[in-house]
């Protein structure tokens, strides 16, 4: 590569600053985004239309940007090592023009089903609920090429560790499809949603592919054959029949929730979106980096410091997401309350959606641990594992669906999502453990004692706090945010003093290199 399309990168600490702050900020974003939703739309059946109109075309998306994304770059490091940038960048034109083919193909396979795709989805859905669906799944359908394209590019820039830039691609689609929405409000009625997430996708790629042309990348759309492209196939298949057979687990969520009260499919989706709204704070920086340094270290062959980098990684998942998925749990209906009840969202509506998160959210405590371990597996190029473990997961959380959803509603549609990913995650930790010879877990259970320890101290803390002073879900939103603030605050603050006096490894090194930096920056 020559200067000019060398990447400059960005040092471990600083990209990783970056990705924090975007990830807060595109959270902030996605926050205001979901509470002007909640405020116009509230819960209710048009809001249960868009729900169900969003499940195949974000399938297909997902199948075909997230299968062909995670293979990508243990490939394209491949094939930048035994071509050099140019016919790396011959390589990228291709991946993009193949699956822009193909996601061509399957957004027309879905235009002319889409009536029959989402009575599968809601099968006791009215008449007028499902024609609404099916006009917003069609006008969803461009998300599936831009998504797939700005998948491909973002990990083009990945690899070149350009983290500002990948950082504001997320951020500047954020705001556009925001200011969409702002800017329309409901005078177009609820299409305005899939709009501005098209808009919104449609910024972001225009603003990849300009980032993409300062390395040296010109579009020169191109289907010839190629070795690699094999390579990249095989690689990827296993995962998309992973993520085909993954996305079977919320259909059977939202169409058993179609049976149940108008807007459980709503309060569900919004219970998720949450979730995931957290998790893009707390942990998606860390899950990049873990990505990169497990590729380089199973390219190198050195399994000793892959193993090195997934237990210190495993720790500071624990040390973040056991915390984060504790509040979440305890303080589910006081979270909902504050953020979101304003406008047309309800108390009742902030009830019954945070009764949903409740169980939702004890899943964010394994999913650090569980993704870690599955990107140990894909840096070693083993895609088949993961997804075969994934498939028995699915069938296990329909059946456990179908037990739980009588006695808890759609709290055990959202239980059965956690327990089945929690086995799975301990599954798929015993299977790299055989599969590399142990994994000396050992080394960290000390520590994680420790942080399992200070938690239930977190959990015992805010719930008798609680009991002290109960949520009032219909007073003011002055004190409802004051109440929100003195459990979170009790409970993390008798957290931080149990792993202090427990002498935890994880808080003092990360003390330490917060100190450190902070040092550093004042001694310019």
């Amino acid at each position: 590569m020559d200067k000019k399309t060398k990447p400059a990168g960005n040092s471990k600490f600083l990209g990783l600053s970056v990705l924090s702050v975007s990830s807060v900020f595109s959270a902030l974003l996605s926050y205001f985004r979901f509470a002007q939703i909640t405020a116009i739309f509230g819960a209710n059946w048009r809001t249960d239309a868009v729900a169900i109109a969003m499940v195949f075309p974000f399938l297909v998306r997902d199948v075909v940007a997230h299968s062909f994304g995670s293979a990508f770059i243990p490939i394209y490091s491949r094939v930048m090592e035994e071509r050099g940038h140019q016919g790396a960048v011959d390589f990228v034109n291709k991946t993009v023009s193949w699956l822009v083919l193909i996601s061509s193909v399957l957004m027309a396979i879905l235009w002319f089903s889409s009536g029959m795709l989402v009575k599968i989805i809601s099968p006791s859905g009215s008449p007028e609920l499902l024609d609404l669906s099916s006009a917003l799944l069609r006008i969803l359908l461009p998300l599936v090429i831009l998504g797939t394209v700005n998948g491909i590019m973002a990990n083009f820039i990945k690899y070149e560790k350009r983290f500002t830039t990948l950082a504001f691609a997320g951020v500047l689609g954020l705001s556009v499809s925001l200011l969409c929405l702002l800017l329309v409000k409901d005078t177009i009625g609820i299409k305005i949603l899939p709009i501005s997430m098209l808009i919104g996708s449609l910024a972001e790629m225009i603003f990849l592919f300009a980032q993409s042309y300062r390395s040296g990348f010109k579009i020169q759309p191109s289907i010839a054959g190629d070795s690699h492209m094999g390579d990249l196939a095989k690689m990827a298949f296993p995962v998309v029949g992973g993520t085909m057979i993954g996305f079977f687990a919320p259909i059977a969520d939202k169409m058993l929730a179609s049976f149940l009260p108008e807007s459980s499919v709503t309060a569900i989706d919004y219970a998720n979106r949450i979730k995931n709204i957290v998790l893009a704070v707390v942990f998606q920086p860390f899950l990049i980096f873990a990505d990169l340094s497990f590729s380089a270290e199973a390219a190198r062959g050195k399994a000793g410091e892959l193993l090195s980098a997934l237990r210190n990684n495993i720790n500071i998942s624990s040390f973040v997401m056991f915390p984060t998925a504790a509040l979440l749990t305890v303080l589910a209906v006081p979270i909902v309350s504050v953020f979101f009840q304003r406008g047309n969202f309800t108390g009742d509506d902030s009830r019954y959606v945070g009764y949903a998160l409740a169980f939702y959210a004890p899943w964010l405590a394994q999913f650090g641990i569980g993704s870690l371990v599955s990107r140990a597996f894909y840096a070693q190029k083993d895609s088949t594992t993961p997804v075969v473990i994934g498939v028995v997961g699915v069938i296990v959380n329909i059946l456990l669906n179908l037990i739980l959803v009588g006695p808890l509603g759609i709290g055990g549609l959202a239980l059965a999502t956690t327990l089945m990913s929690t086995s799975k995650t301990i599954y798929l930790t015993w299977s790299l453990s055989r599969k590399m010879g142990g994994l000396h877990l050992s080394l960290i259970a000390k520590e994680q004692v420790k942080i399992l320890m200070a938690n239930s101290v977190l959990v015992v803390t805010s719930l008798l706090l609680v009991g002290i002073w109960p949520f009032a879900v219909d007073a003011s939103v002055a004190t409802r945010f004051l109440q929100l603030f003195a459990y979170s605050v009790a409970g993390l603050s008798a957290m931080f003093v149990t792993l202090h006096l427990a002498k935890s490894s994880t808080l003092t090194t990360l003390v330490y290199q917060v100190a450190a930096r902070i040092k550093k920056r004042i001694s310019r």
